[in-house]
């Protein structure tokens, strides 16, 4: 039995079978990651094409950013947004200085999950209007209102509660049809967003 089949096997016995790991009967063992390669426990190394989720844009334990977490680490390691600490802020600086027009304050969450959902929550609160407009091929999230966002079968199983969930089509020309130019698929897009608020809306749209 290799390392990598042993873990596997207490994966199983202890991890709860709707999480599944990637590439089915045969996933990878992550045993260290370094830049853009990714070992597993067996040795293997490998071209990472996912970067955590989109989240390590720049590569595996890149010694800058270890040391400043590193650093913090050893100051502080969680307070939570109920406190004010300066890291926070100058963060929240950052983020405004590189934010466009009018789009000056800052609020953190802990997922892009949490983000959509507050996202669609200060919508619907601040226009008092119900139905948010999404795209199709899209992810959102995995609570019940982004599930319902989500207009990507994989990821909506039993999440689809939200009545005032809309999806139109994607200006993605890699799914568009391959006799279409791009702005053919641009004018089908508004097309689309046009028939679906005066279809299966009220006009009511909270975003």
């Amino acid at each position: 039995m290799t390392p990598s089949s042993s873990i596997l096997e207490r994966y199983k016995e202890v991890m709860f079978p709707a999480v599944v790991p990637m590439h089915g009967d045969h996933p990878i063992v992550v045993d260290h990651a370094k830049d853009q390669y990714v070992w597993d426990i067996d040795g293997t190394r490998y071209l990472d094409f996912f970067g955590g989720v989109l989240t390590v844009s720049v590569g595996h334990c890149n010694d800058e950013i270890t040391a400043r977490t590193v650093e913090q680490l050893h100051k502080a390691q969680h307070t939570s947004t109920l406190y004010v600490n300066e890291i926070m802020v100058r963060l929240a600086e950052k983020v405004v200085e590189l934010t466009p027009g009018n789009l000056q304050k800052v609020y953190f969450t802990n997922s892009g999950t949490e983000a959509n959902e507050t996202a669609i929550l200060a919508a619907r609160m601040y226009t008092g209007y119900p139905t948010i407009i999404a795209l199709r091929h899209a992810y959102s999230g995995r609570s019940t209102t982004t599930m319902t966002v989500t207009a990507h079968g994989t990821w909506r199983l039993g999440g689809v509660i939200d009545p005032y969930v809309r999806h139109v089509r994607n200006p993605y020309t890699y799914r568009a049809p391959a006799y279409m130019t791009a702005e053919q698929v641009v004018d089908l897009c508004i097309q689309d967003l046009e028939e679906t608020l005066a279809t299966v809306t009220d006009g009511r749209i909270a975003a």
